[in-house]
């Protein structure tokens, strides 16, 4: 191991690993393929948001048009979650990092992402189960690991929060959602989750986590399945949001 690490030193002076974001040297920043200046880059998500899915406002006078400070959408059609947050702007830095975390892939970085996601969030009292958006198991063969879990796991460790990773289960192979948009995100997850034990539910309070929030359609249909289970409540929380 002493050797190992030796190597690893000698090969870092001579070939300096680049960060994913900006090419210059990582150097010292202890965090895989990126410096520090630009994890210390990172959005947060601005304010105001819609208090339901999150969406931002695009100016704080937007709240004086919205009844129940809600947006558009939510007046429209509330989702199955009664709150989302998102943690930061899926821009910039932070963007590189979920796409170096999911498709490089780099488990390596699951414990520093969910440590600034950890940071950067606060709970209120009564929460019982932290759940991560499970990967369907020839979508897990292939990546190795289910990224929501390792941010699932983080949060549930730095909050004292019960984890539960294999309740919630992913029924049928989807298209990824990157490769859509619109209504067809909402088709393509319809129907494909489902619960194992539902008692284990009955009236929790549950924090269902993934990595990025785009449409919520996958959130949305998650939190259906755990209210139709018997949860009494439902935060979708994310690391980065892009829309």
């Amino acid at each position: 191991m002493k050797l190992f690490r030796s190597f690893n030193l000698i090969l870092d002076f001579f070939l300096p690993a680049s960060c994913k974001s900006c090419n210059s040297p990582v150097g010292g920043s202890g965090i895989p393929h990126f410096c520090a200046a630009c994890w210390n880059d990172f959005s947060l998500l601005p304010g105001p948001v819609c208090p339901r899915c999150g969406r931002p406002f695009e100016s704080p006078e937007a709240l004086t048009y919205s009844p129940g400070h809600l947006c558009l959408s939510c007046r429209n059609e509330l989702p199955h979650f009664d709150q989302s947050v998102s943690v930061g702007q899926f821009e910039g830095s932070l963007r590189e990092a979920v796409h170096v975390f999911k498709y490089k892939p780099c488990r390596s970085l699951g414990k520093p992402l969910s440590r600034w996601m950890a940071e950067n969030i606060g709970f209120e009292p009564g929460i019982d189960i932290v759940m991560p958006v499970p990967l369907h198991k020839k979508r897990l063969r292939e990546r190795g690991f289910n990224q929501a879990l390792l941010l699932a796991h983080g949060i549930s460790k730095r909050y004292g929060l019960t984890l539960s990773f294999d309740n919630l289960a992913r029924t049928r192979h989807t298209k990824p959602q990157v490769e859509l948009s619109g209504k067809d995100r909402i088709a393509n997850v319809a129907g494909a989750f489902s619960i194992h034990r539902p008692e284990l539910l009955a009236e929790k309070s549950v924090v269902l986590i993934d990595d990025v929030f785009t449409t919520g359609a996958t959130l949305n249909e998650c939190s259906r399945v755990l209210k139709d289970a018997g949860a009494s409540r439902v935060m979708a929380l994310t690391l980065a949001r892009a829309g």
